[in-house]
This record gives structure tokens, C-alpha cells and sequence, in this order.
């Protein structure tokens, strides 16, 4: 079987990733577990990749394609720092880098089956003593855009407009504790709907002063008294 149709199935796959901006900095949120189909398959696997002090890559979909893209990704910003020991790439570098990849494989009809979400904090006018928040998005088919608050996965169709409301509520100027308290409640959220959700997740924050931080892994229990009247069990 050659690659073209070996890798229009897969198989080890993760759900949704959040992200919000706050004041100063960028929230990214994602559950620790892959399934195979709707099995799971491996836990408390991080579904987010930290590639340097300003700037994480999460996805959701195929989980061999994003070890594939770290990878990837190492290698480039390796090859970058050999004329310069300090150079890091920045999100928008990383966003704009991963769409042209993202689009060529869709091209070639042999398209990368991962939702990617880059975060960080974003030089203005190439000033790094003046950053602001950045978030982009990449589909598997090459699209990409730029937002606030996002979410991916299956929390695109059940969660995205419930995290905009909120975030818009306070002009997306949400202190980092709101904005984590707001993953937190999407999380709980997504594992009463979704059943390749996980209770255990990983929230990184990435702001100027102290650049990227991973939570410890936590969990949520839920309140399952709901379960009579759930029944919607994908």
C-alpha cells in the first residue's frame, strides 16, 4: 500500500484544542489522550508542542502526522539559528511556514491530517521589546487565519461560539486566571459531548515576561447528574 493511501485513514487521533488571548498573553488548552478511532489509545500524551520561549504548536486530528511536524519544525528553526545562535522563529513565522507546508501536501493530494493551532507572542514591527498576542489556525487543506479565541476539533461545532461569547463579553481582556478558568469550563464541557475527550488536560500560557509556561497535567470530574438526560453520546 503506498503513502497516498496509507494516510487517508487515520487512525491515532486527538480532539479539540482551545485557545484564547488575554491580557498580555495567549492561553492554549488541550486534553491529554489519542484515540484510535473512538477507543482509547494512548494517555497522557501532550497534544501541544513547545518549539521555543514564545511560541507552542497544538493540534487535533492525526497523531503520527504532528511527530512528523515537530520534526519538521525543529529542523527549520536549527537550520535558521546556524547564522544566527538567537534567532527563534516567531508564531507568525511558524503559522505562515506550516500553511504553505499544509497546502502543498493537499496539493500533491497527499494532505497532512492535522488541525494545527499556533500561539505565542508576536514581535511588532519586528521590536522584541513590544509584543502582542498571536493566534493562527491551520486547516488540513491548507486555509489559515489568524483569531482571538478559537477552538478546534469538535469544539469548532460545540464550543467556539459559547468561548467568542464570553471573551467578547470583556473585549477579549480576560486576566490570565479568567482566561484559564474559561478553558477549564470548555474542557468539562466537551467531555460530557465528545467521546474522545479526556478529563485530564494541559493549559500553557505564553506571555513576554515569563514566555511559555505548561501547567502540571490536571483533571476534572464533572457533574455526570446529567447523564439521564444526555443522550447524545458522540
Amino acid at each position: 500500500m503506498d503513502e497516498y493511501k496509507r494516510t487517508t485513514t487515520p487512525t491515532c487521533t486527538g480532539t479539540s484544542v482551545f485557545a484564547t488571548v488575554y491580557d498580555g498573553g495567549v492561553a492554549i488548552c488541550s486534553d491529554r489522550k489519542v484515540s484510535m478511532y473512538k477507543m482509547s489509545r494512548f494517555r497522557g500524551v501532550t497534544r501541544q508542542y513547545q518549539l521555543n520561549k514564545y511560541c507552542v504548536v497544538a493540534f487535533s486530528g492525526d497523531f503520527a502526522d504532528f511527530q512528523w511536524l515537530q520534526n519538521i519544525l525543529q529542523q527549520e528553526e536549527m537550520r535558521l539559528r546556524l547564522t544566527n545562535p538567537k534567532f527563534y522563529m516567531t508564531p507568525k513565522a511558524v503559522h505562515s511556514y506550516l500553511s504553505d507546508l499544509l497546502y502543498y501536501r493537499r496539493s500533491q493530494l497527499n494532505p497532512i491530517w492535522t488541525q494545527l493551532l499556533v500561539g505565542g507572542m508576536q514581535p511588532i514591527d519586528n521590536d522584541f521589546s513590544t509584543m502582542e498576542p498571536y493566534i493562527g489556525v491551520i486547516t488540513p487543506k491548507g486555509v489559515s487565519y489568524t483569531a482571538k479565541s478559537v477552538a478546534t476539533g469538535m469544539g469548532a461545532m460545540l464550543l467556539n461560539q459559547l468561548m467568542e461569547t464570553d471573551v467578547r463579553a470583556k473585549d477579549y481582556k480576560l486576566s490570565e486566571d479568567e482566561a484559564k478558568k474559561l478553558l477549564t469550563k470548555l474542557i468539562e464541557l466537551s467531555i460530557y459531548h465528545d467521546c474522545e475527550a479526556d478529563n485530564c488536560f494541559d493549559i500553557s500560557t505564553i506571555d513576554t515576561t515569563n514566555g511559555v509556561k505548561r501547567s502540571n497535567p490536571m483533571k476534572i470530574l464533572g457533574n455526570w447528574d446529567l447523564a439521564t438526560y444526555n443522550n447524545d453520546y458522540q
